[in-house]
């Protein structure tokens, strides 16, 4: 979705349609597991679908590429995360990649919160983004759910058009750095993720994050009252970075 974004935000600042050439190290098929219910090409085709102006890209996919280290035959191209034909952008440094849904999958909120924790991912993230224990999570599910919340807890694993359903109606998402972050940002959706990582806040720019166990479990107080000021922060620091998206892309 990075990647997406990038491309529709530069399609529009220029008023040019692009293709989006993803290059994939393994086949059409694969699956990091067996039980997995759909591969990432199938996730990414789905969620292209949802986005506004979706035909301004064209994605297309190279699958076994030669770009990757462990077979990089092309003399031509060296592997990095990301390339311009065009020039556009400098490999070794990011790209304006803000971008919003399409109007019409935008629906009213539930009293639900979304969560996902680095427990059930497909490997272990990084080492920044799981300085809480299962423990520090389980206490944070505990907090949010007494006032009567329904709560939604994702892995890696959910089918993608659930994921997307439920963040799609939920009040707020509080995660790890990672999995489903940009269907949030997309969405606009509040967001609280712990992170010292000043990446977060490129990949997510309405995220409220806590660079440390200690101010983490602060923040979330009892859950009640001591977490509804935090709350409002989130809301309305959401509303600004979602409203501003509406105004420039609808």
């Amino acid at each position: 979705m990075c990647a997406l974004n990038a491309c529709h935000n530069y399609s529009f600042e220029n008023k040019k349609r692009v293709n989006l050439e993803m290059h994939w190290e393994h086949g059409e098929d694969f699956l990091h597991h067996p039980d997995d219910p759909e591969t990432i090409i199938q996730r990414m085709e789905w969620l292209h679908d949802q986005y506004h102006l979706q035909d301004d890209v064209l994605l297309t996919h190279v699958y076994e590429s030669d770009l990757f280290e462990h077979g990089n035959v092309n003399p031509n191209k060296k592997k990095a995360r990301f390339y311009f034909d065009s020039e556009a952008y400098d490999p070794t440094g990011t790209v304006n990649n803000d971008w919003i849904f399409k109007p019409e999958v935008f629906v009213p909120k539930r009293k639900k919160i979304v969560i996902w924790t680095p427990t059930y991912n497909s490997e272990p993230p990084r080492l920044w983004k799981r300085f809480l224990t299962n423990d520090d999570w389980h206490d944070i599910i505990k907090l949010l759910t007494w006032e009567g919340w329904i709560l939604v807890e994702l892995t890696y694993r959910t089918p993608v058009r659930d994921a997307f359903k439920q963040i799609q109606e939920a009040d707020f998402v509080v995660c790890y750095d990672g999995m489903w972050h940009y269907i949030v940002r997309n969405f606009g959706k509040p967001l609280f993720i712990p992170s010292w990582e000043g990446i977060t806040s490129y990949n997510t720019p309405q995220v409220i994050r806590k660079p440390n166990r200690h101010q983490t479990m602060e923040f979330f107080s009892d859950g009640g009252e001591g977490f509804t000021p935090n709350l409002t922060e989130m809301k309305v620091k959401a509303k600004q970075y979602i409203d501003i998206l509406k105004a420039r892309y609808w």
